[in-house]
């Protein structure tokens, strides 16, 4: 899951552009789950993996949570990423029920209202 932010941009009308803030990556089931913990363990030594994550704090000020109990994990990054001219999709379609939008590499997004 991702976490954002969108404003409208200035340079072009019926887009917004994107930011993102922050996610979280789990297991795809619970059959995975001692893989997944195996796999994304936080205590792993390797040089070049300590140097991953210095990097990714250093130029995208990721900053990366612990593993829950349900392998979970979750980041949130203190420069958030993409933005005007970068992430951004633009609105095709829109009336009272129905928005259609056209993400920045081409895919469509259709969003319609419910009742609850």
């Amino acid at each position: 899951m991702n976490y954002g932010f969108t404003l409208p941009d200035p340079s072009s009308p019926n887009r917004y552009s994107i930011w993102f803030t922050a996610g979280t990556i789990e297991p795809a089931s619970e059959e995975y789950l001692e893989d997944w913990k195996e796999l994304f363990h936080e205590n792993k030594s390797e040089d070049k993996e300590k140097a991953n994550s210095l990097a990714s704090e250093i130029l995208l000020g990721a900053v990366s949570e612990p593993m829950d109990a349900n392998g979970t994990l979750g980041y949130y990054l203190t420069r958030p990423i993409g933005g005007h001219g970068y992430a951004y999709c633009d609105v095709v379609y829109m009336d009272a029920d129905m928005r259609v939008m056209k993400g920045h590499s081409g895919s469509f997004l259709v969003f319609r209202r419910v009742s609850f």
